[in-house]
């Protein structure tokens, strides 16, 4: 490669480079504090005061040993006053999140090859290139948070099979802020047909901001006591440590908890209503920053609606309960941040998680103790909402590749099926779009 081609390609990638330094420096600061999260906070500690500290002596730390990743080897892996051993869980979690933070970076804003056919083509919507770091850096904040809360979640509940609720509440509120203030920032028109997320509609904002208004008055219920909470009487059946298989009255919590979503579904309602009196109709385009945020409300209630109706529906069959509401607030973070059709896929795409999970453990249990533990459906949520994140392109490839096989086996035993805008008895059959085109990262209105 002669130097003129030389010094093209570093002006394309030098602006790069350093900011992956920088994204990568802190993203190893912010693992750095989620370590000091996943410790504390399931134990109700403040994750502010007293400053990081050996948990065995107390012994607390100086600058040099609070160096992300380096502070561990400066150390040794030992404590400098007591010499007990330091996890390696806490340079293993601040290189993760470093690491991710740096592909994340790169695979929304490097200059690679993006033309179709490309490997990379379908990493990220081009939205995030054209518009640049400069007028893009809320959304892309909301990404990092998200991340960051997913690492923290799946450490908490693959340890105590608890996601404590102020770490996805945390993260959907930065995501309704991060969004909506992306809506202030300049953008060509051009780029909002490929927007990160998809939008809504005046209809759909005034919906979503009613379902939320009425959640809020579900809450005030319960803390007044004008409604009953939930699993109140867990405690006389269950002991500590089990898996709830002894609690009997399952199917009747679930009564309540359908009870807890009434106002929310009427504040819908009569939200829509109060949208229709007003003017604002589905065919409305909301001004951009409304858009976004309605955008991020509705991925909300639809990644936490989704889980949400198979955990009352699972309970109702099986007498038990089927998924825990931590997983709820987890998947609902999660369409707060990257949008209601990444929500909706990755829960399934979890479960194929889930299933080559438990096969590896089944082979490899016998190697390793750690694969002979129990793991909660949370860590699969989190992976395949990442893997959106980071690994779209080849994500969304396999997901066609799926649905493509899936519709062979179903014409070897039924037959084929109808073409795409044939007709069907007189009548024209709409387009089929298959599943992964959900993940597209062009997301139209």
């Amino acid at each position: 490669m002669n130097s003129p081609d030389m010094n093209i390609l570093f002006a394309q990638w030098a602006p790069t480079l350093i900011g992956g330094v920088f994204v990568f420096m802190f993203g190893a600061c912010v693992g750095s504090f989620l370590n000091v999260l996943v410790w504390r906070l399931p134990t109700g500690q403040s994750v502010v005061t007293p400053p990081s500290r050996c948990p065995i002596c107390g012994h607390k730390l100086g600058w040099r040993e609070n160096l992300p990743i380096l502070g561990w080897f400066i150390l040794r892996g030992r404590c400098k006053a007591c010499k007990q051993h330091i996890s390696f869980q806490y340079p293993a979690v601040e290189f993760l999140v470093a690491a991710l933070f740096l592909v994340t970076y790169l695979v929304l804003y490097a200059p690679l090859d993006r033309a179709g056919g490309a490997f990379f083509h379908d990493a990220a919507s081009d939205w995030w290139r054209l518009q640049g770091f400069q007028w893009s850096w809320p959304a892309f904040i909301v990404v990092l948070i998200a991340i960051s809360g997913l690492v923290a979640m799946t450490i908490v509940d693959a340890k105590s099979m608890l996601i404590p609720v102020e770490i996805p509440t945390g993260v959907t509120i930065i995501a309704f802020a991060g969004w909506l203030g992306q809506g202030f920032m300049p953008e060509s028109r051009i780029l909002r047909d490929s927007m990160p997320i998809p939008v809504a509609s005046w209809t759909v904002t005034f919906a979503a901001v009613g379902m939320l208004l009425g959640l809020g008055v579900s809450r005030w219920l319960v803390s007044t006591g004008r409604l009953r909470h939930g699993f109140s009487d867990w405690n006389e059946f269950v002991k500590e440590g089990d898996d709830g298989s002894a609690y009997p009255h399952a199917r009747r919590e679930m009564l309540v908890e359908c009870a807890f979503l009434i106002p929310g579904f009427a504040g819908a309602g009569l939200a829509c209503v109060v949208a229709g009196l007003l003017g604002y109709t589905s065919s409305s385009v909301v001004c951009q920053p409304m858009t976004l945020l309605g955008g991020s409300m509705l991925g909300w209630l639809v990644g936490g609606g989704l889980v949400w109706g198979v955990r009352i529906l699972g309970s109702l069959a099986f007498g038990r309960e089927a998924m825990g509401l931590g997983d709820v607030h987890l998947q609902a973070a999660v369409g707060a941040a990257l949008g209601w059709k990444v929500a909706l896929l990755a829960f399934f795409v979890a479960v194929f998680i889930a299933i080559l999970w438990a096969i590896g453990a089944l082979i490899l249990r016998r190697f390793a103790t750690f694969f002979q533990r129990e793991i909660p459906f949370g860590p699969h949520l989190a992976a395949a909402a990442i893997l959106f994140v980071i690994a779209r392109g080849p994500l969304v490839g396999t997901i066609d590749a799926f649905a493509r096989g899936l519709q062979v086996a179903v014409e070897s035993i039924s037959g084929p099926l109808p073409e795409q805008g044939s007709t069907v008895e007189g009548k024209k059959k709409s387009v089929r779009m298959p599943p992964a085109e959900l993940a597209r990262p062009s997301d139209r209105r």
